[in-house]
């Protein structure tokens, strides 16, 4: 191998073939982030997060309108349908429910993909109405009084494929509405 005057080699050595620690690390920690991103999006972790959201939005929605009723002195309902749900209000001059069309908050929805919905009055189940049954009068199944009350409901969100549900009803002991998860086996 020749040297040059100055000590150094004209011959470069080959490099040393291999990973770094340091290139180990970061190619480890990318694939623990792209398979927590996986898992959380895929809801691998034993939630549902589409049964969750709309829980809430029932819950938060029937807290809001039991709100107004009070404040308003009205009475609202929630009428539900096969698929989705609404909301009316009492028009006590014309003595009949009337869907509310002008707040976007309580317009009609459509439940996701997968989740059914049942409901019982004073323990009696409910046979829903068709989605498109365009009634003169949609009547509520639930209802929100002025007073703060509650008439005797359950409703109950499953999703058939994987059994899971969650129950809302009046609580026995306040006047919240309770929500209650169930097992697989519950929601047949």
């Amino acid at each position: 191998m020749r040297t040059l005057a100055t000590g150094t080699s004209r011959n470069n050595p080959r490099p040393i073939g291999g990973f770094t620690l340091i290139e180990v690390l970061v190619v480890l920690l990318i694939i623990g982030v792209l398979t927590a991103g996986t898992v959380l999006s895929l809801g691998l972790v034993g939630r549902d997060s589409a049964l969750d959201k709309e829980r809430e939005r029932i819950a938060a929605l029937m807290d809001y309108l039991r709100d107004q009723a009070t404040l308003q002195n009205r009475e609202y309902g929630m009428r539900c349908f096969v698929g989705g749900y609404e909301f009316v209000a009492f028009d006590a001059r014309s003595g009949v429910w009337q869907r509310l069309e002008d707040d976007p908050m309580t317009r009609p929805r459509r439940l996701p993909t997968g989740i059914d919905m049942t409901v019982s009055i004073e323990g009696r189940p409910i046979v829903l109405p068709a989605a498109d049954a365009s009634d003169a009068e949609p009547a509520p199944q639930i209802l929100l009084f002025s007073s703060g009350d509650l008439n005797l409901f359950e409703l109950t969100l499953h999703r058939e494929a994987t059994g899971e549900g969650v129950r809302l009803a009046p609580s026995e002991t306040s006047d919240r509405i309770d929500i209650t998860p169930l097992t697989p086996a519950a929601t047949t």
